[in-house]
């Protein structure tokens, strides 16, 4: 395969092409909950998207974004992906947020990726905000983890560990080698935001793409984290007494 001759220059450390346990869990306390993706010696989970609405004001999901009254719902699934390995921002195609519903890599499981729709079903204008949180990790996976958040069409938000003299993981652009140069946002906390506040207007609608990988060239990507398992949660929260 040629990703796998792409990839043979790497250090040893690099190739975690097993990752065993490797469960993502998208909870929602108010609107989304995503959850029990398992790879690599478990038995693979689906990820399930559901809404827990409030009075007078309540939101919709829908794989497809029509909405029409076959395709609404308060649940959502997402089959998981078997054998996850290291990855890179390289092999996350520019146009993965286009399209609908799962869109994980089946050949090289290099990367999860869904797309669902989410409306508000309101009568009044909604704000709400976002956090997404680290339930449950071992082997320190969750320093080489890469969480993508992409809104609509606007630019991707990147989240990660910093690094361990406390600055942002980066990659920087490299011509002779497979690198494609982000930025990141880096998180300390175990629970941290995602979108400190977004406004919905009636009816309107947002799409969003949650994409989520093992970092191949950051240095705690090693293979001390094989085995390792990690739970996430992504919680929308509506912003009660804005309207």
């Amino acid at each position: 395969m040629i990703q796998q001759k792409l990839l043979k220059p790497w250090p040893l450390r690099l190739f975690l092409k097993k990752i065993s346990g490797f469960v993502i869990t998208i909870t929602g306390v108010l609107i989304v909950i995503l959850s029990g993706l398992s790879y690599y010696g478990n038995s693979v989970g689906d990820m399930v998207v559901s809404i827990d609405n409030i009075i007078n004001r309540s939101l919709s999901l829908s794989e497809t974004g029509g909405f029409a009254a076959s395709d609404a719902s308060t649940m959502l699934a997402a089959r998981g992906i078997n054998d996850i390995r290291d990855s890179t921002f390289y092999y996350i195609p520019e146009d993965i947020h286009e399209g609908e519903g799962l869109k994980s890599d089946k050949k090289g499981n290099m990367y999860f990726a869904y797309t669902f729709f989410l409306k508000n079903a309101s009568d009044v204008s909604v704000s709400y905000s976002a956090t997404i949180s680290i339930d449950r990790q071992t082997k320190n996976i969750d320093k080489a983890v890469r969480i993508m958040i992409i809104v609509d069409d606007e630019d991707p938000v990147i989240y990660a560990r910093p690094r361990s003299d406390g600055t942002p993981e980066t990659l920087e652009d490299n011509e002779s080698a497979i690198k494609k140069g982000y930025s990141t946002v880096p998180f300390t906390e175990n629970e941290f935001s995602a979108i400190n506040q977004k406004v919905m207007e009636i009816d309107q609608i947002q799409k969003y793409t949650v994409v989520i990988w093992i970092e191949g060239w950051d240095a705690d990507c090693t293979d001390a984290i094989v085995g390792g398992n990690l739970e996430i949660s992504m919680t929308f929260k509506i912003i009660e007494g804005d309207e």
